[in-house]
């Protein structure tokens, strides 16, 4: 027996053996319904939900008849008794026309603005059932979750299923946010355990597990706009309307400003982020920290790999491990120090990158104490710099800080080093100070137009008060 709300009508009470009716009715009348078998004893409902076509309510099931076999049953519901019409019941079997082999591993029904219903198989496809049009449709792959045990499946957001499963290495489990319009993995975060059968819920932008008869809800919020724009790459693209006549046997230069390193690079007819890997890579195992410099900054699109490298490199040069980087006045005195590494550092923070493409270099390359040095010091330029920042650097630092906190959110939890806290702890001084400042010129700003617009007036001055008292 299962409990379905209904926006504007009572709860729908569905029976173990498939009949339903509202909540008032079926616990006046629940023995009427006892011997109204409208699922078999060998058959099993796994999935329910009630969905709205024209103001009129339907009920619908997913039901399992054996191991690998499933079928849909969808019914319209009378308003007054919540129970289905049985004349108007449609039975649709679940198979797959291009693959007899795959089974069902994940299953579930959306009742949202376009009611449907998302398989996933054990080959990775998922496909989808339009409750509406009755049509069937693949909406892509899923590589990331492996199918050798079951997936659990939730809506979130207009365009996003989250799945949980086992990771493909079957040693833990991931979280994956699909786009189903464009057929892409917005977000993989992978966790610690998995478990069999496990429950996901999706309620005011917050994703909620059931497992292991606890529940929990995921520290993970979906950024739609960011996702995207990580999705388009991580170099800016300019739309070039105006014909141009080619000479093809006119030598034509790069439209970069390219160094000379790479000039013997540009006749193999590489790209851009080529080049730069193979002569940053280069100039990192010289350890010429002058040519990185000044290299670095002729070229626009930056491969994530060459960042993380840069950034590994910059933090060896610093070395962050002679100090104690929870003693603020140490940190401070010693990140004043105008070295070059420093100054590449500062550099890094301003290269355009995309948040889905450099996260897993991040996880696999950075070492949690260079995350942790790396928060500090943003910290540091944000408050304790004399380095003047305009608002862009100032929004990627902010942006970095958060693709840090993404990136080892787990281990942030886990680790029991004290030094994690303090870190921790500085970072949300910081931010909660910075907005206290934003809070204080919010509310000077109406102040400051009076008295632009010459309207303002002290209260405590009387001699301006808007009225006189004649004796």
């Amino acid at each position: 027996m299962k409990l379905i709300p209904r926006e504007d009508e009572p709860s729908v009470i569905v029976f173990e053996n498939g009949n339903c009716a509202s909540l008032p009715y079926a616990l006046d009348n629940r023995k009427t319904y006892e011997n109204k078998l409208l699922v078999k004893d060998s058959e099993t409902i796994v999935e329910i939900a009630c969905y709205k076509v024209q103001k009129t309510d339907y009920i619908c099931y997913v039901i399992k008849r054996n191991k690998n076999l499933y079928e849909i049953i969808t019914c319209p519901i009378r308003e007054e008794l919540g129970d289905m019409e049985i004349s108007k019941i449609n039975r649709v079997k679940v198979v797959r026309a291009d693959s007899k082999e795959a089974h069902i591993v994940g299953k579930f029904i959306s009742a949202d603005e376009n009611p449907a219903i998302y398989f996933m198989w054990s080959d990775t496809t998922i496909t989808e059932y339009d409750l509406i049009k009755k049509t069937w449709k693949t909406i892509g792959t899923v590589p990331w979750i492996s199918t050798i045990t079951s997936v659990s499946i939730a809506w979130m957001g207009k365009d996003h299923l989250i799945l949980f499963g086992s990771n493909t290495d079957q040693d833990g489990a991931i979280i994956v946010a699909y786009n189903i319009i464009l057929g892409v993995g917005s977000c993989r975060y992978p966790m610690k355990m998995y478990s069999e059968n496990a429950k996901l819920y999706c309620f005011n932008g917050r994703i909620i597990l059931e497992a292991s008869n606890h529940i929990g809800m995921l520290p993970y919020v979906l950024e739609i706009n960011r996702n995207l724009s990580s999705l388009l790459g991580s170099h800016e693209i300019k739309q070039n309307n105006h014909t141009e006549i080619a000479n093809w046997d006119t030598p034509v230069d790069p439209l970069f400003n390219y160094p000379k390193e790479v000039k013997s690079l540009l006749k193999l007819g590489l790209t851009e982020r080529s080049m730069c890997a193979q002569v940053i890579g280069k100039l990192v195992e010289e350890d010429d920290i002058n040519n990185i410099n000044q290299v670095i900054r002729k070229f626009v699109d930056v491969p994530e790999s060459v960042l993380v490298i840069l950034l590994n490199y910059a933090i060896k040069n610093i070395n962050p491990a002679s100090i104690d980087i929870t003693n603020h006045e140490e940190f401070v005195k010693f990140c004043k120090n105008e070295s070059k590494s420093f100054t590449l550092l500062q550099y890094l923070f301003e290269i355009v990158f995309s948040d889905a493409m450099l996260i897993p270099y991040l996880r696999n390359g950075l070492s949690l104490d260079s995350a942790l040095f790396l928060l500090n010091y943003i910290s540091y330029l944000l408050v304790d710099s004399d380095i003047k920042i305009d608002s862009h650097y100032e929004s990627k630092l902010f942006d970095w800080c958060t693709l840090l906190m993404d990136s080892f959110y787990q281990q942030y939890l886990l680790t029991k080093d004290e030094k994690v806290s303090d870190v921790l702890d500085n970072v949300q001084n910081v931010v909660g100070n910075l907005i206290d400042q934003l809070t204080v010129i919010d509310s000077t700003l109406p102040m400051l137009h009076k008295i632009v617009s010459g309207t303002y007036s002290d209260p405590n001055d009387r001699e301006t008060l808007p009225y006189t008292i004649e004796m």
